[in-house]
């Protein structure tokens, strides 16, 4: 079953029996029945790597393999606690009965505690260990969009020192959404299924019942959790390790009111911890705002801001503080915010132009703050195709910002600026701008506006050449392949299109047409070439005009 069919069948059980809405399915095993281990769980792999030795005190951390947000490829070593709480807040609807949510955090918590044993010998590229991925594949963990609710700290907490066994030891607690039936319904003694063992909780059934439910028959839960004593001080859950100087930092600070163990501290619900953050010794000039104020009030022992960023000044060493009444402060490791980028623009004198004459290219720096706009380098490029670029010129701004560059393009042109960076300005890259240049087509015999007068039946060879030239090979060639020939005659006062030509160029870069006058009258031939890639379409060329006798 699809990771996507589990989440429909979620879905569809919450909405026909109005149970509150999980969160999305987990597939934390490989789909299908899976065996049920029938003593101690065997070690896959010669080495280990958290190698945890108990099987009775939780390990104080775990070793996660992040595939997703801005550690992706890297081993996070994660605080056991937090990393419960958070998969929890991914995995599991945090308006589920308390009942439910308790089993699901001994299932949540036993399936990584075995792993932190019992290593399956997987690394990372750098030749890391993991315990666990932070993926469907083991348990989704993402701090960075999901905080836990109250709720889900509260479950986790209750059932700290709760253990499933079978045969007197941990084994793996798989666990999904499963389909919308009866309590126990579908327990296979393998899977803590969510949507049915919520049903059990609505009809009163304790947390460690629903566990033998589902794991049973052959199981005990055992353990209970000693509440926390009280908050002792805080910790950041997340944190931004980089910054661009007055943009939104890529992860928002959140804050944990901790106890003695280094656990969440979800306190009395009617609790009002405020927490605040600040910078240690700001920079001058640099500025900490957060939307809606530096100060949260912590729910479930977790502050959550939201739109912060350090305005004003970049630094290289930035350290935020989170402080609380009565509890010692917590700080960030230092992280640098980097200047914000210049912007630059660039405009042409004109998008088409005919082949032969020149662009200027107007071009301006505008700093992010106070910082000087004059002196700055500026690299204009141009490309041909939008993907490729390679130098025109370098612009010296002036007192304003601004600079003007002269270019001869011979073909459709991609023009932008680049700037390298400086120690108060980042790098930066101007939108494109775009040049069309139109080919030019020049006709011979050229009757240089005269009339010539020829007897019926004479035929002329028109020669068309195409500006710019081919070049040397085919795949080069900056020509179109192809010119139109039109033939008009002067019917009363106006000219009627009467025949018409596509003849290709050949090595030389001409289209020969012979055409033969047969019929009286007053005819003219023009000729021009179509847009392609390379080139505009060109304007007709003037018109060689025939009187015929």
């Amino acid at each position: 079953m699809t990771i996507g069919l589990r989440r429909h069948l979620l879905a569809r059980a919450g909405r026909a029996a109005a149970v509150p809405v999980l969160a999305a399915a987990l597939i934390l095993a490989p789909a299908g029945p899976l065996p049920v281990p029938a003593g101690p769980a065997t070690v896959l792999a010669a080495a280990t790597c958290t190698g945890w030795p108990s099987d009775s005190v939780p390990p104080p951390t775990i070793r996660v393999l992040r595939t997703a947000g801005p550690a992706s490829g890297t081993v996070q070593v994660v605080n056991f606690h937090d990393y419960v709480t958070v998969v929890m807040a991914a995995e599991w609807g945090a308006g589920n009965p308390a009942e439910a949510l308790k089993a699901g955090a001994v299932a949540v918590k036993e399936y990584a505690w075995y792993h932190a044993m019992f290593w399956r010998g997987g690394t990372a590229d750098d030749g890391s260990c993991y315990d666990v991925v932070d993926s469907s594949l083991d348990q989704i963990y993402a701090p960075e969009t999901h905080v836990p609710a109250a709720s889900l700290v509260a479950a986790v907490d209750a059932t700290w020192g709760v253990t499933v066994r079978r045969n007197t030891s941990l084994f793996v607690t798989h666990y999904q959404a499963g389909a919308n039936v009866a309590c126990g319904a579908n327990a296979d003694g393998g899977h803590l299924y969510q949507v049915s063992a919520t049903h059990c909780a609505q009809e009163g059934m304790t947390y460690d019942l629903i566990l033998t439910t589902y794991y049973g028959p052959g199981v005990d839960v055992e353990g209970a959790q000693a509440p926390a004593a009280a908050p002792v001080g805080l910790r950041f859950l997340a944190q931004p390790a980089g910054a661009v100087a007055g943009t939104a930092f890529p992860v928002q600070p959140v804050v944990a009111v901790v106890d003695a163990t280094g656990q969440t501290f979800a306190g009395d619900p009617s609790s009002q911890t405020m927490v605040g953050l600040s910078l240690a010794a700001p920079p001058p000039g640099a500025v900490l705002t957060c939307t809606g104020g530096l100060s949260r009030q912590a729910i479930g022992g977790i502050a959550t801001f939201d739109g912060c960023q350090v305005a004003g000044a970049a630094a290289p060493g930035v350290v935020l503080v989170a402080s609380s009444a009565g509890l010692p402060p917590a700080s960030t490791p230092p992280f640098a915010v980097a200047p914000a980028p210049p912007t630059l623009t660039l405009s042409a004198s004109a998008t088409l132009l005919t082949w032969g004459q020149d662009v200027q290219l107007s071009a301006a720096l505008v700093p992010s703050a106070s910082q000087v706009a004059s002196g700055r380098t500026m690299h204009l490029q141009r490309s041909t195709d939008g993907a490729t670029w390679t130098p025109v010129t370098n612009l010296l701004t002036d007192a304003s910002g601004a600079a003007v560059a002269t270019d001869h393009p011979a073909t459709n042109t991609y023009y932008r600026l680049a700037f390298d960076g400086s120690p108060d300005l980042t790098a930066a890259i101007s939108p494109v701008v775009r040049v069309l240049v139109r080919s030019v087509v020049q006709l011979r015999p050229d009757s240089r506006g005269a009339t010539r007068v020829v007897m019926g039946g004479t035929t002329v060879t028109f020669v068309a050449r195409v500006q710019p030239a081919p070049g040397p090979a085919a795949s080069g060639s900056a020509a179109p392949a192809r010119v139109t020939y039109r033939l008009y005659q002067l019917v009363g006062r106006s000219w009627v299109a009467t025949r018409t030509w596509t003849v290709s160029l050949d090595a030389t870069g001409a289209a020969s047409l012979a055409v033969r006058f047969g019929s009286r009258g007053t005819w003219r031939v023009r000729a021009y070439a179509p847009g392609n890639a390379t080139n505009a379409i060109s304007a007709l060329s003037p018109a060689q005009m025939y009187s015929v006798r």
